[in-house]
């Protein structure tokens, strides 16, 4: 079975490529739904029996990931002595994952959290954040659906966690409205989200606006006027990671893999998102057959953070090689249980 059709086709295959790209993207909850429509896809057809097992594993380290927010944010909150709030992270990130080290040390910081509450009658989780308190838009009367039982402003603080440090920083300052239409684009609705960014956009932060619209237009098939966005936004601000990382995966979808290669060169050069940027590149040489090329990246990867990610792609191509005692031993040092 070619990559192409991994990629392209309506297959679950096709739900592994695009929870991948999330993935990378650090877009997790985009990404578990991804790899949970192609675990369903799966089911009653045995020559999907291996790929399968690939959704698992990479729906567990999704949960994984989404789990290790939720500590973050609970940290934060105690931080902040927002004991309720950081409660609820706290039990959230217990229900996401059976990683050990997780789930201790949210026991660790629950246990230390009993006796504070116990003398405390009424506990009072904020519903407002630094970057939507202030603001005076009534732009909606049915909320977003969070999915998670928690208030627009938390469930959005969680998503752009997600974003690296820099980004983070800014994001979190860019008003409820901008908070909204982000979450609606995480829940697949990208033309609402689109109209509200057009709304809201007053003429700052010009490459934020412009990556953001980017990434909708390419969600919505709008491939030409996404990567016009994209590259706009990479020349307002080459320091900005997002769009860099949003034209390399435009360029993937769109089987340009000789761009996109040099995209992903480009960025390893500058040090933008390196790791997602080397995991990237491993899967480009497999979509233009380059699977020699791509086992021995990989193959470097399994010493880095980036270990098991790799290891699951190693093991896939391994497979498809006939390298079946080499796959056995990846399996069985990096993936044979969920938590790693």
């Amino acid at each position: 079975m070619s990559f192409l059709k991994k990629l392209f086709g309506r297959g679950p295959e096709d739900h592994k490529a695009k929870g991948d790209g999330y993935f990378a993207a650090h877009n997790y909850y985009e990404a578990r739904s991804a790899f949970e429509a192609g675990l369903q896809s799966c089911q009653g057809k045995p020559e999907y029996t291996e790929l399968a097992n690939q959704l698992a594993a990479r729906i567990c380290e999704t949960n994984r990931s989404m789990a290790k927010l939720n500590l973050h944010e609970a940290e934060h909150a105690l931080r902040q002595d927002a004991l309720g709030k950081a409660i609820e992270h706290l039990e959230l990130a217990k229900t996401l994952t059976d990683d050990a080290e997780i789930r201790e040390k949210a026991d660790h910081l629950l246990s230390g959290l009993e006796e504070k509450t116990n003398k405390t009658e009424v506990l009072a989780t904020s519903s407002s954040c630094s970057s939507c308190s202030n603001s005076t838009l009534d732009i909606h009367e049915e909320q977003p659906d969070t999915h998670i039982d928690l208030p627009l402003s938390e469930h959005y603080d969680l998503l752009i966690h997600q974003l690296p440090e820099e980004m983070y920083d800014r994001y979190s300052v860019l008003g409820e409205e901008f908070a909204y239409q982000f979450i609606l684009a995480s829940q697949d609705r990208h033309q609402e989200a689109l109209d509200l960014l057009e709304r809201w956009f007053t003429g700052l932060q010009r490459d934020i606006y412009s990556y953001e619209k980017g990434k909708l237009l390419h969600r919505l098939g709008r491939v030409r006027e996404s990567e016009a966005c994209l590259r706009e936004s990479i020349s307002e601000n080459v320091a900005n990671p997002l769009p860099h990382l949003g034209l390399a995966l435009l360029l993937i979808d769109n089987n340009r893999l000789d761009e996109a290669a040099l995209q992903l060169d480009s960025m390893i050069a500058a040090e933008i998102l390196t790791g997602q940027a080397l995991m990237m590149k491993g899967e480009v040489l497999q979509l233009a057959g380059d699977a020699d090329a791509a086992i021995q990246l990989y193959g470097k990867l399994l010493d880095t953070q980036l270990a098991r990610a790799a290891a699951e792609k190693l093991h896939g191509l391994l497979l498809e090689s006939n390298r079946q005692t080499e796959a056995a031993h990846i399996f069985k040092r990096y993936l044979g249980k969920c938590q790693h």
